[in-house]
Parts: C-alpha cells; structure tokens; sequence
C-alpha cells in the first residue's frame, strides 16, 4: 500500500469518539517519570478505535505480554496526547501522523514505532445528497466544517489544491466532530471533512461521501494513526517497547483468524454495533509488521521509508496553518522514526 506522504488523523482524534481522560496518571507516577530500569506499571495514553491497539486492550494482550500493570489513558485527541507525552504522565501514545510531525516540530521527544492503520472512506468529505454535488469543485464559495489541524484539515488543502483550488475558494470552519454534525442538523454548513462516528450520522442524515483519505492518498497524500513511545522509555525499556509491538501483532492474528468473533468483541468492549465496527475496519488498512519495515513505511534502521517524507511534508502544512514557526531537517524526522522494536519483535 505503498502511496506517499502518510500523515495521520490528526491533532484531534481518529475514527470513533473517545471519553476525554485525564493528562496525568494520578497519585502513582508513571514509568517515564523514573530514571529506575525496572518498571511497576506502564501506562498507554489511547483513544478508542477499533484497531489493533482496541483489540489488545478488549484481550488484555499488554499486562499478558508485558508482565507488568497496564494503565490505560483515554484521549480525545492527539494534541491531547501530545501534552501527555510532554509531562511525561504517559508512556505510550496512540495519535495521528499530524501530531507525530507536531510533537518533531516542537521538541517533544518521541519515537514513531508503529502503523495502526492507514486511513481510507472512514474519514471523508461528505456533502449533501439533495445538492448533487458531483465534484469538489462545486463546493466553490461553500461552507466546509472541518477540525483544523487535522488529517481531515490536512487532506481537505491538499486535495483542493489538487483540484487547483485553494482555501480562499471556500469557507472553512473550524469544529471538532461532533459540532460538525451539529451545524449539519442545522443545516448552517454544505459539506465535512470528519470521521467515524460521526460522518455516519452526517451520512444517516441526508449525506453521502464525495471524496475520502483514500483518494486524497491516490493524489499523493496518505493519512494514518500510529504509535509513539517516549524516548525516555524506549531508551530504559526497550524490551517493554518490543513486548508491546508484539501484542499488536497477536491482536492482528486473533483478527485475522477469526474477523466476525473479533469484531463483535471489538463492539462489545468499545460500546459500538458490530455493523459500525465492521464499517469502520474496512474504511482503513492496517499494515502487517513485514509491511511497516518495507520503503513504504516506517523502513528499516538503515534505510528509512516513506513515513519520514510524510512527516516532513505535514509539518511544512503544519507551518502554513500556523501550528509552528518552523520546519526541522528531514533528519528530526527520521530520527523521530524508530523501526528497531518491529526488526526485534520479528526475529
């Protein structure tokens, strides 16, 4: 699946809505806040998708793996995690590629150690049936709702531009998920660029998908959610860092062997319908760790892959939005981009 440019869902938080948790771990500090090598608990900032991490979180696949107590944060957002990883109140961190390229552009240590899925139709543009709009072109001087600073923000530009438009073309307005369908009920918006849950309700009520990450990654641009690590953690813990990539690739074998007693699993923990799972899970990719180490993604320890291109270019959308003031070497990336622990998990 190889496209160029992955980024991921964004600085605000991916497919399905997640219970806000708090940035910081409570009274127990968490591993990362210790200089110590050996380890109590190791806590994983999350956000709920049905995904490999989902999987491994319904199967307790982490405390399994690991031997050590999980603790489990829920975010909202990649920004939100983002500002977890910087207090160092969580280990491990699920987010898009956008905020991967933030946390680079700002100094946040991390290492970029896995793909959970590469985003398709389950984060689209939709706009209304009853307006027969056929091509983006048509939304010329329409109001666009979109979470800005997102991979939904970061496709809608480059589409556009594909397209040979640009932002000034249209109205943009910035909203999370949830007031985007709000505003759609209203009808004070033509079209969004979001994702699941909520582009299923926007779809149940009168929408349907013009364009989605999918083709805005045919254009050149690939979106994703992946995994991040402290490095402070990686550095003391690398064999934590590897027992945790191999839970993620139990839990895509348990998917893999039996995809509809999963997913029902998958809803069954998450609070979702089996059918919604389903949609959701086929709106994405998820890589194999065979395809993670290929030129496609993250590469291998001497030769990086596609990823770091890909975060490069969503920071230099990242300075054009004004996120940042500046943009790192290609080389912040790639060093940011830490394949050893799939190489290891591997042997």
């Amino acid at each position: 699946m190889m496209r160029k440019n992955i980024l991921k869902k964004g600085i605000v938080g991916v497919l399905v809505v997640a219970v806000m948790g708090t940035l910081f771990t409570g009274g127990k500090k968490s591993s990362s806040s210790s200089n110590s090598k050996k380890v109590d608990t190791v806590t994983i900032g999350t956000q709920e998708m049905p995904n490999d991490e989902g999987i491994a979180k319904a199967k307790d696949l982490f405390e399994k793996k690991m031997g050590v107590k999980i603790k489990i944060v829920k975010f909202d957002s990649g920004k939100d995690v983002n500002n977890a990883l910087k207090a160092k109140s969580i280990d491990f961190g699920l987010q898009g590629s956008t905020s991967s390229a933030l946390a680079v552009s700002t100094d946040i240590p991390i290492k970029v150690i896995w793909i959970h899925e590469v985003l398709g139709d389950i984060e689209s543009l939709a706009v209304r049936k009853k307006d027969n709009v056929t091509s983006i072109k048509q939304l010329k001087g329409k109001k666009i709702a979109v979470p800005f600073a997102t991979t939904s923000h970061y496709c809608l530009l480059r589409y556009l531009a594909s397209q040979g438009l640009s932002e000034k073309d249209v109205t943009l307005l910035d909203m999370d998920t949830n007031s985007a369908y709000a505003a759609w009920k209203r009808g004070d918006i033509d079209a969004a660029w979001v994702w699941q849950p909520a582009l299923q309700q926007i779809l149940n009520d009168g929408g349907e998908i013009l364009v989605s990450n999918g083709d805005a990654a045919k254009e050149g641009y690939m979106t994703a959610n992946v995994e991040v690590v402290t490095e402070e953690f990686a550095k003391n813990h690398p064999d934590l860092v590897v027992k945790y990539i191999e839970a993620l690739q139990e839990a895509q074998k348990i998917y893999n062997d039996d995809k509809e007693k999963t997913t029902s699993t998958l809803a069954d923990f998450l609070g979702l319908k089996s059918a919604d799972v389903t949609t959701q899970i086929k709106g994405a990719t998820w890589p194999s760790a065979e395809e993670q180490l290929s030129a496609d993604y993250l590469g291998t320890e001497d030769k990086k892959g596609a990823l770091a291109d890909n975060l490069l270019d969503t920071a230099k959308f990242l300075k054009d939005q004004k996120n940042i003031t500046s943009v790192p070497d290609k080389s912040a990336f790639e060093d940011a981009i830490d394949s050893q622990f799939i190489q290891k998990a591997n042997k």
